[in-house]
């Protein structure tokens, strides 16, 4: 969930940190108060791409800093793929400098743009109005079916996108095929020839490793000589330093007997005299097996450039040189036989077609069972939220052409009135209704999503109201599944929080400035009434936002319950 938020020199925000609860999160405040700002913060956070001049005047940079706990065993997964440890928190800042650039930081290490936005997908949906839009799109219908269906269709998606890379491999190698005889014979020379020089070579595995250790020890043969020498020479020389050795040990021989330190003393320097022996000889040995001549270098420095031609023309490892023999080697048997190669390959393809056709179809079928019970479970939802009599279904047709996740095309149909005919849901919802319809599914997705943070934002436009009630209890029991953060307008919405934040505009040393604090008992009390009253306080608004305030908590205790 996301557990902190802490924003600073973002527009009029001067610097906000807010700690979040793990149920419903509600943010209230005048229009034009800054709520826009805070999901602004947020999503520059994650990856969205913020223009410079968000940043505060008279400020270097602005900073979104997000600090997600209790994380997935998904989101941790990703992390640790990337090299970044992960426990049980994950903290996400970008700082906006005034020069345009940005840092991105993920647990303090340094990431991308790009990473950051493909792993809030595993932390967090932000539903606002551009969010409710992607409900009108196909293929985020089927999406949200296949969610809903789980394991029930996983293990099968995964048989057909294999089955459909196993088709796709063998049609473009049909599609390739050559019948022309000239062509052909022109490849198989060709294949002929490489495969012929690759024989040639008798590449070896690790061998450019060792042969490039091989050539920097023989490129550097004469300063290894002369370094063996100069140490030679200072060890067993003129003044060879043996003999200081011997006569320091003949002159405690003399004395070592008259006490047991002279004696360990004595023993240390024998030790010593024995080492340096074995080092003399060593490097006598070393040295006289240097080899004198360029004639092994210049062997190494040849085979050397004959892999890195190899490499340039068939691969950039011996392993990748390799793999390419193998391939060529089977095309040129193909080829060598190109009738017969042509029929199997033909049988071969029917095959995979046949599997891919089979597979296709029982995942079409398992979707249509699935579009059954997930279009009443929808409609139910969207009853609760005040849609009367409304008909929802999910429709699945076949295209014609093969794709990695089966043929159907998926499209959310819907009625809103009763006698009016059921159609896609992009050509009847307006803004508004579509705000609900993703609410609803949201709902009953609850249990299916991992993600743990849900954001609404304008989820109550065009509602008032029983309406307005009804969302709210929706949104209080999607809290109870996941961390629910909402921005509203609404008392009725609002009464229902578990944790309520308010966002005011203030004029400081005139400038204008935003904050965010998060309201008890009498904060929410005139927080509510304002929602309700308006302009003008009166006493009566007061016991209206008070029993309101009441009401809500205990629907939210019968909700609550319920689920339990």
């Amino acid at each position: 969930m996301l557990s902190n938020i802490h924003v600073k020199n973002f527009a009029i925000i001067d610097e906000a940190d807010i700690d979040l609860a793990d149920n419903l999160n509600i943010f209230t405040g005048e229009t034009g108060a800054g709520k826009s700002l805070l999901l602004g913060a947020l999503n520059m956070a994650l990856g969205a791409r913020t223009p410079k001049d968000i940043i505060s005047t008279s400020t270097e940079y602005a900073l979104s800093e997000l600090t997600f706990t209790d994380i997935s065993e998904k989101v941790r997964q990703k992390l640790n793929e990337a090299g970044i440890s992960a426990d049980d928190e994950v903290v996400i800042s970008k700082k906006l400098m005034n020069n345009g650039r940005s840092i991105v930081r993920i647990n303090g290490e340094t990431s991308s743009a790009a990473y950051v936005k493909d792993l809030a997908g595993l932390l967090i949906d932000i539903y606002g109005q551009n969010e409710h839009q992607s409900l009108l799109k196909k293929d985020n219908q089927k999406d949200i079916l296949d969610e809903y269906a789980g394991e029930k269709i996983a293990e099968l998606k995964t048989k057909v996108k294999k089955a459909y890379n196993d088709y796709k491999a063998l049609k473009n190698e049909a599609d390739g095929l050559n019948s022309d005889e000239q062509s052909r014979k022109r490849r198989i020379d060709l294949l002929e020839y490489e495969i012929k020089e690759i024989e040639n070579a008798g590449l070896e595995k690790d061998e450019e490793e060792r042969l490039k250790d091989r050539h920097r020890f023989l490129a550097n043969a004469m300063l290894i000589s002369e370094g063996l020498e100069e140490g030679y020479e200072a060890l067993n020389g003129n003044e060879r330093a043996s003999d200081s050795l011997s006569e320091a040990i003949r002159a405690l021989t003399k004395i070592s007997g008259f006490d047991g330190e002279l004696e360990k003393i004595l023993d240390s320097l024998s030790d010593i005299d024995s080492c340096l022996s074995d080092v003399i000889r060593d490097i006598g040995d070393y040295r006289d097996k240097l080899p004198d001549d360029r004639e092994e270098l210049t062997e190494v420095e040849e085979r050397l450039d004959l892999i890195s031609r190899l490499k340039s023309k068939y691969g950039n490892s011996i392993e990748q040189i390799e793999d390419y023999f193998e391939k060529a080697e089977k095309e040129l048997a193909n080829l060598q036989d190109f009738e017969g190669y042509s029929i199997d390959l033909k049988n071969r393809l029917e095959k995979a077609e046949k599997e891919l056709e089979s597979l296709t179809g029982e995942l079409t079928e398992k979707r249509k069972k699935e579009a059954v019970k997930l279009g009443k479970k929808i409609s139910e939802a969207l009853m609760e939220l005040n849609f009367n009599q409304v008909e929802f279904k999910i429709d699945i047709s076949e295209k014609k052409e093969y794709h990695p996740d089966g043929r159907d095309e998926c499209t959310f149909m819907i009625s809103l009135n009763p006698g009016e005919s059921i159609k896609p849901v992009q050509e009847v919802a307006s803004g508004g209704e579509l705000s609900r319809i993703m609410l609803g599914i949201k709902s009953v997705m609850a249990g299916k999503d991992s993600v743990g943070t849900l954001i609404f934002d304008e989820i109550d436009a065009g509602i008032s109201g029983r309406t307005a009630q009804m969302v709210s209890e929706k949104l209080c029991r999607i809290a109870g599944e996941h961390q629910v953060i909402c921005i509203t307008h609404l008392p009725q919405i609002a009464s229902m929080a578990d944790n309520h934040y308010e966002i005011s505009k203030t004029i400081q040393d005139g400038k204008t400035r935003t904050g965010i604090r998060r309201l008890k008992d009498s904060g929410i009390k005139d927080e509510l009434a304002r929602l309700i009253g308006g302009a003008e306080l009166t006493e009566k608004v007061y016991e209206s936002a008070l029993e309101m305030k009441t009401l809500a908590d205990k629907r939210k205790t019968e909700i609550r319950n319920d689920k339990k």
